[in-house]
């Protein structure tokens, strides 16, 4: 069966083709050339046995002349991004293709809401957040298309996916995971918005992977939106504690209240209070009944170990993010009179 992946380089999507590609997909990979660049974590970004297509998504001309006489079983699109986007797919693909997975993101999901626990029901309302709002708003074109035209839309919400080579950790930057290593192993006070007890859910891309390639030609999962995330859902000082354990370096741990921080660092708003520090789980009821099998099987210890080995064997990866240094030191500047 074949399949074209959109975007398929990332760190959600690159495992999700190795995923397809083992269970015996024909995948293309459509991007605008940048196949050959490689992951955050320093992996090569086209996995081998996959083919690449060069032309701009976002061209629709472009997409009409590279799609002519091609018919694909499945589509999944990782960076869509605005309605017009997708709405632009439902002309492009429309008849084409037997299934079009949407990927969206638990961002979308009410917070705080009614409870910690949010399943595929939960309501979708997010107005700390920009990112997750537009995101709505391609769920809500694609629904449309699914009632109206009958376009075999599934929609797939990742939470913090995260791959070997990133260290996902509240407030720290994910392209350049040894900033905070570097800070620990220096002393450098760690930035902790609130108190750290809120709970989150990470989860590693190869547990999405599987979960994804589950989904591929279901016909159960049309018309369907899941979430793919795992069980484990630790509060940030737990998180914490695994990386010092990983590290061997003890944290000097400042908490400073979220509404001060971005109040300093405005840019920071959308990522904390539209997302991270809200106390958030997932029920992942929906996606094992319609997977049979699919278990998020790496913990977060075992990633971060993983992760963290790795950064260490790799000089070039040992790159210090300045510019989000430099925030921490204007939060610790503006909060240093409070304390």
């Amino acid at each position: 069966m074949k399949a074209l992946f959109i975007g398929g380089t990332g760190i959600i999507s690159a495992d999700a083709v190795k995923a397809a590609l083992a269970k015996g997909w024909d995948v293309t990979v459509l991007n605008r050339g940048l196949s050959s660049r490689s992951q955050p974590g320093g992996e090569a970004a086209l996995p081998e046995g996959a083919m690449a297509i060069e032309c701009d998504a976002r061209d629709e001309s472009s997409m009409r002349r590279v799609m002519s006489g091609k018919r694909y079983d499945v589509v999944a699109n990782f960076i869509g991004y605005l309605p017009e986007q997708v709405e632009q797919d439902v002309r492009v693909f429309g008849g084409i293709c037997g299934q079009y997975i949407f990927v969206s993101t638990c961002a979308v999901y009410d917070k705080p809401g009614a409870s910690y626990l949010a399943t595929e029901s939960t309501p979708l309302r997010n107005a700390n957040s920009v990112y997750a709002s537009r995101k709505i708003a391609c769920e809500e074109a694609l629904n449309r298309a699914f009632r109206e035209r009958d376009f075999p839309v599934t929609i797939v919400r990742p939470n913090w996916t995260y791959c070997k080579g990133t260290l996902p950790f509240i407030a720290t930057p994910w392209r350049q995971p040894w900033t905070l290593i570097h800070r620990l192993k220096r002393g450098l006070p760690i930035l902790m918005p609130g108190d750290g007890t809120g709970r989150f859910a990470i989860t590693h891309s190869r547990d999405f992977a599987e979960g994804f390639a589950g989904l591929m030609g279901n016909a159960a999962a049309l018309g369907h939106a899941f979430h793919i995330a795992g069980d484990e859902a630790l509060s940030w000082n737990q998180y914490l504690a695994i990386i010092e354990r990983a590290t061997g370096y003890e944290a000097d741990v400042v908490n400073v209240a979220t509404s001060f921080i971005c109040k300093v660092v405005p840019e920071w708003h959308d990522d904390l209070i539209g997302d991270k520090t809200a106390n958030f789980a997932l029920d992942n009821a929906k996606i094992k009944g319609c997977v049979p099998g699919f278990a998020a099987r790496t913990t977060y210890a075992a990633g971060a170990r993983e992760t963290i080995e790795y950064l260490a064997t790799r000089l070039e990866l040992q790159v210090v993010d300045e510019e989000y240094m430099a925030r921490y030191d204007r939060v610790f500047d503006a909060y240093r009179p409070c304390m």
